[in-house]
C-alpha cells in the first residue's frame, strides 16, 4: 500500500473516531442548521421522492433521514460512525456502518441517493460517486451538497478564537482533513468533474443560500462547539470555565451576524 493510500485510510480512521464521539453534541448543536440544509437539498431535487428507496450517505443523527421520511421517501441510513446511527434509533429508518468508498448494497437497490454533506469528507470522491451510481437504479437520482471553498461563517472564526483563548489547539486529523480534503469539493467544476467521472449524467451543481438561522449569537456559538473536532475540548473543560467559554463567545460574535450559509448543490441522474 503506498504512503498516501494509507495516510487516507488513517485518516478516514480519525474522522469515524471523532464523529463517534460526537453524535450527542451533534444532536442537540449542528444538527438544527443541517436540517435546514437537508431540506433545502432534497428540494433542490425537484421530484417527487413519495415512496421511494433512499440512501441517506452519510446520514449522522438523521436531519436528511427526517426530511426524507416527511417527503413520503422510505431512507435507509449509512454512515462511517455507528454512534451517530444509533442515536435516538428507535424513532428512525435502518441504518448500514461502512465506507462510502465501497457501499455494502447490490447495484441498483435504491431509486435515489441523498448525500449531505458527506462528499467533502471522503478521500475520493468520484469513487464515492461512483459508488452511488452502482448502487442506484437506472434514470435515478443522486443528490449531493458541500460548502464553497472560502465562504466560512464568520461565527467559526470568532468561536476558535475564543477556544484557543482557554487552550483549544485543532486536532491533527481535522487540520489534515481541512488541507486535504474538505476542498476537493469545495468548487462547482470539482464537482461536476466528479460525477462525470463517476459516470453520472444530467450533471449540474447550482450554488444556493439557506436561511440557517444563525443570526442569533447563542444559535451560532451552540453549533461550533458541538462540532466533532470541538465538543470533546469543551466536555473536557471544568463546568465554570465551560459556562465561561460560552458566555465569552457569544460576547464576541460579530454584531450583525449572517443568516444564511451557501451550499453547493450537485443533482445527477444514472444512465
Amino acid at each position: 500500500m503506498s504512503d498516501s493510500r494509507a495516510g487516507e485510510r488513517r485518516l478516514v480512521a480519525d474522522i469515524r473516531s471523532a464523529y463517534q464521539g460526537a453524535a450527542e453534541g451533534w444532536a442537540t448543536g449542528p444538527a438544527a442548521l443541517y436540517r435546514r440544509l437537508a431540506d433545502a437539498l432534497v428540494r433542490a431535487g425537484s421530484q417527487d421522492l413519495a415512496g421511494h428507496r433512499v440512501l441517506d450517505l452519510g446520514a449522522g443523527t438523521g436531519v436528511a433521514s427526517e426530511v426524507l421520511t416527511a417527503a413520503g421517501a422510505r431512507p435507509v441510513g449509512f454512515d462511517l460512525a455507528h454512534a451517530m446511527l444509533t442515536h435516538q434509533q428507535a424513532q428512525r429508518p435502518p441504518g448500514v456502518v461502512g465506507d462510502a468508498a465501497a457501499l455494502p448494497f447490490s447495484g441498483g437497490a435504491f431509486d435515489a441517493v441523498v448525500a449531505a454533506f458527506c462528499l467533502n469528507h471522503v478521500p475520493d470522491p468520484a469513487g464515492a460517486l461512483d459508488e452511488c451510481r452502482r448502487v442506484t437504479r437506472a434514470d435515478g437520482l443522486v443528490l449531493a451538497s458541500t460548502f464553497p471553498s472560502g465562504a466560512d461563517h464568520p461565527a467559526k472564526a470568532a468561536v476558535e478564537s475564543v477556544l484557543e483563548q482557554f487552550g483549544y489547539r485543532r486536532p491533527d486529523w481535522y487540520a489534515t482533513f481541512k488541507a486535504r480534503i474538505a476542498d476537493r469539493t469545495g468548487a462547482s467544476d470539482a464537482l461536476v468533474d466528479a460525477a462525470v467521472t463517476a459516470g453520472l449524467i444530467d450533471v449540474a451543481v447550482d450554488c444556493v443560500e439557506v436561511d440557517a438561522g444563525l443570526h442569533d449569537p447563542a444559535v451560532a456559538v451552540t453549533w461550533r462547539l458541538n462540532m466533532p473536532h470541538t465538543v470533546g475540548f469543551v466536555a473536557a473543560l471544568d463546568p465554570s470555565d465551560r459556562e465561561a467559554l460560552r458566555t465569552r463567545a457569544v460576547a464576541a460574535m460579530p454584531p450583525r451576524l449572517p443568516p444564511s450559509v451557501p451550499m453547493l448543490v450537485l443533482r445527477a441522474r444514472t444512465p
